[in-house]
């Protein structure tokens, strides 16, 4: 990745201050830093010096502390070491502090603006960022950043590419003063705010110092490391031991109040800057209820915890962690809401994190395809749609005077994600921005679809599949795509009380607004464990569940990275091979944050897994591996 790209990414953020813009250059920036050579190897363990008298957070660093507590001077890029930064770090028994010298070719021209807090336009400018792995076991890590305008940022630095989300959120502070050659940054950063239980008489961290040097089309860090496991590990001694809301480190009332404070739902770009897809959404956006049933359908509990949690702890992918901590601390910590595990219709194991309950309403994010396709299943059943075999344009004439193109389109290459259609997660908008945040969705779809290839020959994920879908559903049935799911499955299964968000003009978010209870997450996969039924009724269509579930003959090269870890993708259903089963290999539905409805048929297993980010590394794959292990070797 070179510089220059991730600076004209930079660019974009004139046009939207969107975290989707933001995660893009994040990406961008972490993917350059860890393609970088290795010219140093990590450096032993720091004891940092204790602080004992007071730091003025004003950015002069001109406190005795300051200069007994140099950690390096040696910043890395793919070219070699520079000497132009300054790291200081030191602490007190209830603040890390970090002290930055930053040298630049001019003063002069630095970028003076000021932005409040959190503005991601400040990434434009000359910046420091201070990460650190408080757990000192590589899942995640929280950065905090200044540039030399004093602005500030910080956020949830995630791997594998080391992302920056916005869930993340701190009160600390900053402060930044600029001399003839370099600007200086000192930051104050609360212990009791971080996200670590301080119960020890000594606690580990790990960290790395990032730097956007502008001026020179440089990014640098130190230490050079690849992954966020081996970040520089300091000692931090005689802290007062405090104890977080939870060890996520997310508040999510002061994220909603942020991103409502900046959203305006009426336009593209006043979406975009309600910030990246959030769990929270459901509360901005629009939404067409779902009503439930006066009895909802009812699990039983045999519950194990000892011998679920330790069968998750003994996955390849857990004991490749390298932690001392429990699974129920890993869930909180990776960030998960919610966590049950079912036999049948009986729990083994539910537990929730991070401020939720079994009450709480959870989105779907992108499992909400799954019941997308489902309810393409029960149209074709209910005689409103002809076959999986007919084409779009049948019930998207216009289309045709778009590009005639979409005419050779069926059904099945939508549901297949194969329908030839172009999508670009590039610029703004980009296609993700249009598809998800578009305050206009049918308008936007057929604005802004486009074929690229014939159908039918590869598999390629994005979102205008689902709302095409959409679009035929509402056509061939007339009435709301909720209103349809309500009547003709959701009562049908015996659900709660739901709902589906919505754009400004009405039209259900095809790809992404289910909003609902765990439970009817549960009740969902119930059905597919069942073929279909729920207390004698045939829900879904029988034939339906295998055709929409199991792999089928595709053409060479269709979807070969997903082949690769043991998975395959259907009709809007992700899958894992089972060596030997025919229509009885494991199947999930999977949304972005990680939510998943994983279900195994053979141990008649079901996984959901609930959360506000991926948390594991890597974050679309590491769940699926861990539930497709515990489920073979998952004994009664």
């Amino acid at each position: 990745m070179k510089i220059h790209a991730m600076l004209l990414r930079v660019q974009d953020l004139k046009k939207c201050n969107s975290d989707k813009t933001i995660c893009s250059i994040i990406v961008s920036l972490f993917i350059f830093c860890c393609s970088t050579n290795s010219f140093a190897q990590l450096a032993n363990t720091s004891t940092l010096i204790r602080n004992v008298q007071e730091i003025t957070i004003d950015g002069i660093l001109d406190e005795p502390i300051w200069q007994k507590s140099l950690v390096t001077k040696e910043l890395f890029d793919e070219h070699g070491l520079y000497k132009n930064t300054a790291v200081y770090i030191t602490y007190d028994e209830d603040n890390l502090y970090a002290g930055f010298v930053c040298k630049v070719n001019s003063i002069a021209n630095l970028n003076q603006k000021s932005l409040v807090k959190d503005n991601e336009l400040m990434l434009e400018n000359d910046w420091i960022a201070f990460c650190v792995d408080t757990y000192n076991d590589g899942i995640n890590a929280f950065a905090f950043l200044a540039d030399a305008s004093g602005n500030a940022l910080d956020g949830s630095l995630n791997p594998p590419t080391r992302d920056l989300t916005f869930s993340f959120s701190s009160d600390w502070v900053s402060a930044v003063a600029l001399n003839q050659e370099a600007y200086t940054v000192e930051m104050k950063i609360p212990l009791e705010k971080l996200p670590v239980q301080w119960d020890k008489d000594s606690v580990t961290m790990t960290l790395q110092i990032i730097r956007h040097d502008r001026q020179n089309n440089r990014l640098l860090q130190w230490p050079n490391a690849k992954d966020i496991r081996e970040f520089h590990p300091i000692v931090l001694t005689g802290i007062h031991k405090t104890h977080p809301l939870n060890l996520s480190g997310v508040n999510l009332e002061d994220r909603l109040r942020y991103k409502k404070s900046k959203i305006d739902r009426t336009t593209l770009l006043g979406r975009c800057r309600g910030g990246d897809a959030s769990v929270m959404d459901y509360l901005l956006f629009r939404k067409r209820d779902i009503n439930g049933v006066a009895n909802p359908a009812k699990f039983t509990y045999s519950v194990q915890p000892e011998k679920v949690k330790e069968m998750f702890e003994n996955t390849s992918y857990y004991q490749n962690l390298k932690t001392d901590s429990d699974f129920e601390t890993i869930l909180e910590r990776s960030q998960t809401t919610a966590f049950i595990v079912l036999q049948n219709d009986t729990v083994l194991y539910e537990n929730y994190f991070n401020g939720y309950t079994k009450d709480s309403i959870f989105t779907s994010f992108s499992v909400a395809k799954s019941f997308v396709s489902t309810l393409i299943g029960m149209a074709i059943s209910d005689g409103y749609i002809g076959s999986v075999t007919d084409t779009i344009t049948e019930y998207i004439p216009e289309l045709v005077e778009k590009d005639i193109r979409f005419s050779r389109i069926t059904i099945s290459d939508l549901l297949s994600m194969s329908a030839g259609i172009a999508y670009s997660g590039e610029g703004f908008p980009s296609d993700d921005d249009i598809t998800y945040v578009s305050p206009d969705l049918r308008k936007a779809t057929f604005d802004n679809v486009r074929i690229e290839a014939a159908p039918g020959m590869h598999w390629h994920y994005n979102n205008y599949h689902p709302l095409l879908l959409g679009l035929i559903l509402e056509r061939a049935t007339g009435m709301s795509v909720a209103a349809y799911m309500e009547d003709r499955l959701w009562k049908r299964m015996g659900g709660q009380a739901a709902s589906w968000s919505l754009d400004e003009a009405g039209f259900e978010k095809m790809e992404s607004g289910i909003n609902c209870t765990v439970y009817d997450y549960a009740r969902f996969a119930m059905l597919f464990l069942n073929q279909g039924k729920y207390q004698g009724d045939q829900v879904i269509p029988e034939n339906w569940i295998p055709m929409a579930t199991q792999p089928i003959q595709r053409p060479e090269g269709f979807y070969d990275p997903l082949l690769e870890t043991n998975t395959y993708y259907n009709y809007l259903w992700w899958g894992k091979f089972r060596d030997g089963a025919k229509n009885n290999n494991d199947f999930f539905a999977m949304g972005n944050k990680g939510e998943y409805v994983y279900i195994c048929p053979q141990k008649r297993l079901i996984f959901i897994r609930l959360g506000f980010e991926y948390g594991f590394t890597p974050g679309s794959t590491s769940w699926p591996d861990m539930f497709y292990e515990f489920a073979t070797e998952f004994k009664e």
